[in-house]
Parts: structure tokens; C-alpha cells; sequence
């Protein structure tokens, strides 16, 4: 392997963490091997703080969670050198691995650096540190469990603040000095700035966070299907579904129908596959295995399906 290869591309996939391919809430003693005090970073950019936390407190596990694929290939670049058994990365939205893949009181420290501060008004939706999200925090916190959050804007900083003022976190924010070492961090301090804004503290209360059961998954089959007329149509009502491009291969009788389905934090983009099959079209997801199995994505299914038109005969079956 050459060098610029070896710079350019990750060195192992042994970190990366499938959600969908386990039980969830993850075992997280049964992945890392053994019980030991669990931390969680949310957005860990380039891994430069998952790896260097990893290696200097070997008696801790790690797990880093972000949405950017070329994000985690740098983090696991940094992670095989040199390999250690207790860091691992999801590729996944912060509010669904919280909810989803972490048990109540199971997390130690829970902590962000640098998030993206949305600064405009208009984007406050898209901070993360919502009250809703504060509470979710505080749920998969253990009791003397700890939040951090580290920024340089001075309007997250007082926003989250103002968030966790009713939330069942309690936390408190100082001005200091650099100290955590990171990429943005360094960036900031050639722009000038000489403090950081750092919020930390603990839950207050144990607020009851529900997380939807996942359904089996079930494909839906028709006896009718005509693709030159086909225009499925989403919903937007208690989950949101939304149909894009249709492909058919009329030689072979496939399709693939491009959809999204969002529930609360989750969002969910795939394929549906319309195969013909044993004398009936089925409606199933293409890669069933890179996804949750949720009632929204049963309900996109029952849409495709309800999208073909007036049946002629048996329809919306599921098996």
C-alpha cells in the first residue's frame, strides 16, 4: 500500500458500528468485550479527540457518532494507528443513536465540540440542542453521569443555555482558555479568539423518553401493477413519506421507487424494490438490512403498494 493511498483512505472498518445490523438498545459491554464507564461524542468530525481520548484513558470505551461518511473515514483512518479495542463510530443522526441505540442510564459523559451554531434565527430548528434533545440526553445519562458541550459562538452557547433552563438537565457556563486540542478549536484561535464557551452539568430528573417499537418488517404484495401509470402518492400526517424517482426494467419486471420517510429525528432514505414474483408484484425494500424496521417505513410501503392503483385483485396482502 502506497503512502498517499494510506493517508488518503481509512485502514480498517473493525470500528464501524452498524446499528440495524444489532438488537437494539445496543449491548454495548457485548461489542466492546467487557463493562467499563461508556462515553458518547456527538459530531466528532475528524476522530482527532475520539483518538486521542481513546488511547490516553484505556480503562474507558468510546463511541463517536456523526452523519458524514467522509468524517468517519478519517476518524477510522486515526483509529487504526494504532488500533485500540475500545473506540467505535456510527454513521447516524444524534437523536436517533441516542434514542435508539443507548439504554437508559448507560451513558457516563455525553459530549459535543464545536458543533455547527446555526447562527441565522431562521435555522434555530436545526440546533441540535433542543430541549427535547436535552431531556433525551438526560435519559441515557447514569446518575452521576456528566454533559459537555464546548463552542465558540456566543449565541449557542446562551440558546442552549436558555434550552436547558427547562430541561431536566442543570448546567453551568464558563469562559476558558484552549484546552481540548481539536481542528476547530486551533482554527478559532488563529481567528483570534482566546476562549471557549463550556457548558457541562447533570440530569436532574430521569424523564420518560418512548422510543416507537419496530415492527416486523413485511413486504406488501398485488396481483395488478402498471408502471406506465404509477405515481404513488406520500403522506404528512403522524410520519412524513415522500416518493422521488421511479426506474422500471420491463424486460426483467423490477423497479426501484426512491423514498424518504421521516419519524420525529429519524429520517430514513432507501429504495423500494417492485418485483414481480410467483405470479404477484411484491413491494419491499431494496436493502432491508440498512434499515430500522419502523411503522413509518411499513406505512411507505402500503402507499407504494396503494399507489398502483385500483386493484383487480387481492391487494395490499403482507407477508
Amino acid at each position: 500500500m502506497s503512502g498517499a493511498f494510506s493517508k488518503k483512505y481509512y485502514r480498517s472498518l473493525e470500528p464501524l458500528i452498524k446499528p440495524v445490523d444489532h438488537p437494539r438498545p445496543l449491548d454495548w459491554a457485548e461489542i466492546f468485550g467487557r463493562r467499563a464507564p461508556l462515553e458518547l461524542e456527538i459530531g466528532f468530525g475528524n476522530g482527532e479527540f475520539l483518538h486521542s481520548q481513546s488511547l490516553a484513558r484505556p480503562e474507558r470505551d468510546y463511541v463517536g457518532v456523526e452523519i458524514a461518511w467522509a468524517s468517519a473515514k478519517r476518524a477510522l483512518r486515526r483509529l487504526a494507528g494504532p488500533p485500540r479495542p475500545n473506540a467505535r463510530v456510527m454513521i447516524m443522526k444524534a437523536e436517533s443513536a441516542l434514542a435508539r441505540c443507548f439504554a437508559p442510564e448507560s451513558l457516563s459523559v455525553i459530549r459535543s465540540l464545536f458543533p455547527i451554531p446555526w447562527p441565522d434565527e431562521r435555522q434555530e430548528k436545526r440546533r441540535l440542542f433542543q430541549r427535547a434533545f436535552l431531556d433525551l440526553a438526560a435519559s441515557r445519562l447514569t446518575p452521576d453521569g456528566l454533559f459537555s458541550l464546548v463552542t465558540d459562538s456566543p449565541e449557542l452557547a446562551g440558546w442552549t443555555m436558555e434550552q436547558a433552563g427547562s430541561s431536566a438537565l442543570a448546567l453551568t457556563m464558563e469562559e476558558r482558555p484552549p484546552e481540548m486540542n481539536t481542528k476547530y478549536e486551533r482554527k478559532w484561535q488563529g481567528g483570534g479568539r482566546r476562549n471557549f464557551y463550556h457548558l457541562q452539568g447533570r440530569k436532574t430528573a430521569r424523564p420518560p423518553i418512548s422510543v416507537p417499537e419496530e415492527p416486523p418488517m413485511q413486504a406488501c404484495y398485488r396481483e395488478d401493477f402498471d408502471p406506465r401509470n404509477y405515481q404513488p402518492r406520500g403522506c404528512a400526517d403522524q410520519v412524513v413519506v415522500k416518493f422521488k424517482e421511479f426506474v422500471f426494467d420491463p424486460l426483467n419486471k423490477q423497479g426501484l421507487l426512491r423514498s424518504f420517510v421521516l419519524e420525529g429525528p429519524l429520517t430514513q432514505e432507501f429504495f423500494i424494490r417492485i418485483s414481480f414474483e410467483n405470479g404477484r408484484w411484491k413491494f419491499s425494500p431494496a436493502i432491508a438490512s440498512q434499515l430500522f424496521p419502523t411503522h413509518g417505513l411499513a406505512r411507505a410501503l402500503e402507499l407504494a403498494c396503494a399507489g398502483a392503483g385500483p386493484p383487480t385483485g387481492p391487494s395490499h396482502a403482507r407477508e
